[in-house]
């Protein structure tokens, strides 16, 4: 049976991102741990933290707290910008095939994954749900970007680091796994593997 021409696209299109999605996944495996710089702790936070409720707008242009969009659920948490062309495309990878995953995983709580974008002046809504769409992220996957004034607090209290910030392309590619509370209970080390960010966050739902 020939396929209708609109059908072909969207199969093009499909193939794509699967590719590039597979890609990154490949590149992310096979990249050094030490390439990239780690910032503040990894592990169980003890305390938990709980970070200030900064505003965000996500990617359909709402304005919510951070607040809002971690209680009631389990969510990993990870730093990206949209330009970014090195790193990024391979946490947006991990993060789909955490996606992947955690289709199986049932718990007390649902499971939540966020992007938040630092840098505010590029990261627009239109940006931010570009960058989504790229990783055939579901409704579960979210993306936000805090104003220019907060975004460097965030940033610091996420990764738990007193250090200055400096350059926006020397971010910390670990993941931040919060609880139903909003509280900040688990940091990875950079570039953590699949399974340990659906551990951590079925240990959360699970509590």
């Amino acid at each position: 049976m020939r396929a209708e021409p609109g059908e072909s696209t969207l199969v093009e299109r499909s193939s794509r991102r699967v590719f590039l999605r597979d890609a990154a996944m490949l590149a992310l495996a096979a990249a050094p741990l030490s390439s990239y710089a780690q910032h503040g702790t990894s592990g169980l936070v003890t305390p938990p933290v709980r970070l200030e409720d900064t505003r965000l707008v996500d990617q359909t242009g709402t304005e919510r707290s951070l607040n809002s969009m971690l209680l009631d659920g389990v969510t990993a948490v990870q730093t990206i910008y949209t330009g970014c062309s090195s790193v990024c495309p391979l946490q947006g990878a991990l993060f789909s095939a955490v996606q992947q995953r955690l289709q199986q995983t049932r718990g007390r709580y649902p499971v939540r994954l966020l992007s938040i974008g630092i840098d505010p002046l590029s990261d627009s809504p239109s940006a931010l749900h570009e960058w989504l769409k790229r990783f055939q992220a579901g409704p579960a996957w979210t993306a936000a970007t805090p104003t220019l004034r907060d975004v460097d607090g965030m940033r610091m209290a996420l990764a738990g680091s007193r250090l200055p910030l400096g350059n926006i392309a020397d971010h910390a590619t670990q993941i931040y796994c919060f609880d139903a509370s909003a509280r900040l209970r688990w940091r990875s080390a950079d570039l953590p593997r699949v399974d340990e960010i659906c551990n951590a966050l079925g240990a959360l739902g699970r509590a």
